[in-house]
Order: C-alpha cells, then structure tokens, then sequence
C-alpha cells in the first residue's frame, strides 16, 4: 500500500479550512493523542475492545484523513459485532504507517 493511498489530503484540506491553520495542529495532536491511547488500551486488553472503541477510532481517523486507517476500523467493528476478533496488530501498523505517510502535513510529528 503506497503513503499516498493511506491519506485523503482533500480530507486535510477541508479540516484546515475548516478550523484554520493555527489551530490545525493542535487538533491533529489531539486526535493523534486519543487514538494513540484508544490503541494502546486496546492492545493491553484485547478482549475487552468493543465495536464503540472503533467507531470512535474510525471517526478521529476520518476527522484526519487516515482512510486505509479508518476502513479498517469499520472492519474491526464489523467483526467485533459478528463476535469475532479484529486484528489489532494489523491496525496498530496501519496507524503508523498513516501516522509516517500524515508526517510532512505535522512537521512537529517528525521529531
């Protein structure tokens, strides 16, 4: 999967214009915060993730334009609801290959 596919830059676009520059990157942080810790409490407690934790991933994912990232979420949730156990490995990678390919958009994210 190439960096480009992971983003919608049209997505990131729109927040900016949205909210506006100055306050962009403290919003991104903020969504990079909870899903970063959403992940984390999942990973230490797969068996109490519910299809609520990844709705709530898949919308800060949207909110940042991490489409690969946010498709799989819906699929995490789709099998969470089936009773049946999303790959948290797989989304742990797919965040951070968003988060590297969302780099260049939150120079602050590649220190």
């Amino acid at each position: 999967m190439s960096k480009m596919s992971l983003i919608d830059r049209n997505r990131l676009k729109e927040l900016r214009q949205e909210i506006g520059e100055e306050d962009f990157h403290d919003v991104a942080a903020v969504f990079l915060e909870e899903i970063s810790e959403t992940l984390d409490a999942l990973s230490a407690n797969p068996g109490l993730a519910r299809a609520e934790d990844f709705h709530g991933l898949r919308g800060s994912a949207l909110n940042l334009g991490f489409s690969a990232f946010a498709e799989a979420c819906f699929a995490a949730e789709t099998m969470i609801d089936a009773g049946r156990r999303p790959d948290l490995v797989r989304l742990d990678w797919l965040y951070l290959e968003s988060l590297a390919a969302f780099g260049p958009d939150l120079p602050s994210l590649a220190a």
